[in-house]
């Protein structure tokens, strides 16, 4: 939750009990690391623009027809057909699925120049698959990155801060995010922010935040942004966080929407309007925050028509989100209590469906 204080919308001020979740898993708060990452998922190969005919007929969902022919390209030596083959036996794709033998293509892949192979013995590792054990995917992401691959050396930072496959290191999680920022990667700088700011160095983060920030990275704009518009932070600079909130929020980020519309409301004069338009976009884009505070403006008419049933209908869908938050429970139990028994119940109906399905098309 985004708080400020005597804001024209929120009833309560935020609370420090409830801190923000950001993506990769970690819940921030002081001293916070982030938890056991799942198993990391790796990009395939494009076989769709490969000329060798065993990866025509895979990119054309002949699954059969390219085994065969990945079979017999791999016995000639072919890595790139070799991987091919471990990936199709791994699915279970043109046959059965046979997890050891993917692991012993992929193995021939590597040693012939398949980078990809690398990455996807480390995921079958981390799940044990095929015989390998846990501990091996490491050594799977240190080859990977030894071949230059950008995205083991990231997977291995994270590992690394998460414990998965060997002890938790910080300080060599650390090296791999830096080795990968040299390398260009600007969702490192990201999540070595991430890092830092669950250690509770949140000088040491903005530095990252602001340069991936500056380099387009709308997650790391509204992570800044957060941070400085913290009244309780010592790097407190609520003008200099407004602009990266902002650009968050044009980005599409909901949970920035939510954070822009409150700094509506401390303009001067207030924008009440403005801020409306915002917690409209959030809780359309299912920010539970975005609908809580967007049911307060429709039930108040702050900025916006007053309509005590979309009201009713965003307290409910914030509610979903998080059913033990009594400041969302109890506006939607206002809201309903108001409104004659079926039209309630059609609004639950309503509510209980998916936003792309149906919303309130009495919502402005």
């Amino acid at each position: 939750m985004v708080g400020f204080t005597n804001s024209p919308v929120l009833a309560q001020e935020t609370s420090d009990d409830n801190p923000p979740v950001f993506q990769e898993g970690i819940v921030l708060g002081e001293n916070a690391l982030p938890p056991l990452i799942p198993v990391p998922e790796f990009p395939e190969a494009d076989f769709t623009k490969d000329a060798f005919t065993a990866a025509q007929a895979y990119a054309k969902g002949d699954f059969v027809q390219a085994r065969t022919l990945a079979t017999a390209n791999s016995a000639e030596g072919d890595a790139r057909a070799q991987y091919l083959l471990a990936t199709m036996l791994r699915k279970g794709q043109g046959g059965a699925v046979d997890s050891v033998n993917a692991v012993g293509w992929y193995q021939k892949a590597a040693r012939g120049g398949e980078i990809y192979a690398w990455l996807s013995l480390a995921e079958m590792a981390f799940a044990n698959q095929g015989g390998l054990a846990i501990g091996d995917g490491r050594g799977f992401l240190r080859k990977a990155t030894q071949k230059g691959s950008l995205e083991a050396k990231i997977v291995l930072a994270q590992v690394f801060t998460s414990g998965l496959g060997g002890p938790l290191d910080i300080s060599e999680a650390e090296t791999w995010y830096r080795s990968a920022i040299y390398d260009g990667s600007v969702r490192a700088k990201q999540l070595l922010g991430n890092l830092f700011f669950g250690q509770g160095k949140d000088a040491d983060a903005m530095v990252y935040y602001r340069e991936a920030a500056r380099e387009g990275d709308a997650r790391s704009a509204y992570q800044a942004g957060i941070i400085m518009a913290d009244p309780d932070n010592e790097l407190y600079d609520e003008a200099a966080a407004a602009p990266l909130i902002e650009q968050a929020a044009m980005a599409g980020i909901p949970e920035a929407m939510t954070a822009w519309a409150i700094f509506a409301l401390h303009e001067h004069p207030p924008r009440p309007a403005k801020a409306a338009r915002w917690l409209r976009k959030a809780a359309q884009m299912d920010d539970g925050e975005g609908q809580y505070l967007y049911a307060i403006v429709l039930a108040k008419g702050e900025g916006v028509m007053e309509d005590r049933e979309a009201a009713y209908e965003w307290a409910v869908r914030a509610v979903r989100h998080d059913p033990q938050d009594e400041e969302r429970r109890a506006l939607a139990m206002a809201l309903g209590s108001a409104l004659p028994g079926p039209v309630r119940g059609r609004i639950e109906e309503i509510a209980e469906q998916p936003l792309l399905i149906l919303s309130h098309t009495g919502s402005p």
